[in-house]
């Protein structure tokens, strides 16, 4: 079986595979896109190309990969590395296909030895087990959540209403006011003071301010995406209604920004209907994390939201979110960096990753 790009004569195939995988029961949030042409966001100064592979055998795809390319910072020098998406087998719906997961990561690092995965749900997933056992190392990427409005919260949150008895227990939870007392009391206990009195500027575009910023807190991590403003413009476009950047000062200074969502949910897998807002990306020093952090929850909290989430690796936003009353729980965003890679990232607990990483702040 050859890798080969996906060619506009490979659409048929690549529905016919989807229409496979659909019918073995794959999830269809996880089929292949089904249009060949490669996705590129580019500006006067930045561009993330993202190519599309295909295993192909006598015309019939069997097995796809992505690789979506981009700028590292691997604490000494910038990179291009990429990463791996959407790495789909037929082996998940037929036996006779097994071994191909494996091939599509080998191909993978063929076309690029400079790989990551990011999200992938949990550790014990077949992907993520796999990248293990071919000798990637792997980190989850810790979860973090702040309920805002614990009746809601107890009565909304699908992921913990798991069966009737769990249920049960979060409705007298929640209409006893026990919930809402707990809960209150134990983020009071947990949160600390706000660090300094600070001011949020609304970001309608980035700019040289944060190439500045950039350039200031990247010697203080191992291994960060490129935050330069042409990048950031790309992720987070000017006129975005979904994305609320902000710029955090303090005494009139810039000392990091955030990237926040409010999102109310319709009949989420994890989250009901609650209204979610989301700690997406951010960029500080790691001195000026827990100013940041505060901020961005403090807005968050503002706009009324019933529950704030977010997924930092750094030990330094970690404790900055659990000084802002955040609870950590288990989470189901793994990394995972390929062997060849592993030689350049330097020490994780210098690493800066979070949901702005990998495919973005999807399904948030």
């Amino acid at each position: 079986m050859k890798t080969q790009p996906f060619t506009p004569d490979l659409a048929p195939a690549v529905a016919e595979f989807n229409a496979r995988l659909l019918a073995g029961g794959a999830d269809p949030e996880l089929l292949f896109p089904e249009d060949p042409v490669p996705v590129g966001r580019r500006n006067e100064s930045c561009q993330l190309l993202e190519e599309r592979f295909l295993m192909v055998e006598d015309g019939s795809v069997h097995g796809a990969f992505i690789l979506q390319h981009q700028d590292f910072w691997l604490g000494r020098a910038v990179a291009s590395i990429a990463h791996l998406r959407l790495p789909l087998s037929e082996g998940i719906v037929n036996r006779k296909f097994t071994g191909l997961g494996m091939q599509i990561v080998r191909n993978a690092i063929l076309e690029q030895p400079l790989l990551f995965a990011l999200g992938m749900g949990a550790r014990q997933r077949a992907l993520p087990r796999l990248l293990e056992g071919m000798h990637w190392k792997l980190w989850e990427v810790p979860f973090y959540f702040f309920v805002g409005h614990p009746f809601r919260f107890l009565r909304g949150i699908r992921v913990i209403r798991s069966n009737a008895l769990r249920s049960r227990a979060l409705d007298v939870a929640a209409f006893s006011g026990l919930g809402w007392a707990a809960a209150r009391v134990a983020q009071r206990v947990a949160r600390r003071a706000a660090p300094e009195a600070v001011t949020l500027e609304n970001i309608q575009a980035f700019s040289n301010l944060d190439d500045e910023l950039w350039h200031d807190c990247r010697p203080h991590y191992s291994f960060a995406a490129v935050r330069d403003s042409a990048t950031l413009r790309l992720l987070y476009p000017e006129g975005s209604e979904r994305f609320l950047c902000r710029r955090v000062r303090r005494s009139g200074k810039p000392v990091g920004w955030f990237v926040a969502l409010d999102t109310a949910m319709q009949s989420h897998k994890q989250f009901g209907n609650l209204r979610v807002g989301t700690i997406a990306d951010a960029l500080a020093l790691p001195v000026d994390a827990e100013t940041v952090i505060h901020a961005a929850a403090g807005f968050l909290r503002a706009r009324g939201v019933d529950l704030i989430v977010s997924n930092q690796m750094h030990p330094a936003w970690g404790a900055a979110l659990r000084s802002a009353g955040f609870f950590k729980a288990p989470s189901n965003f793994v990394l995972a960096v390929s062997p060849k890679l592993q030689e350049y990232c330097g020490d994780a607990r210098g690493f800066h990753i979070n949901r702005g990483d990998g495919d973005g702040p999807i399904h948030l």
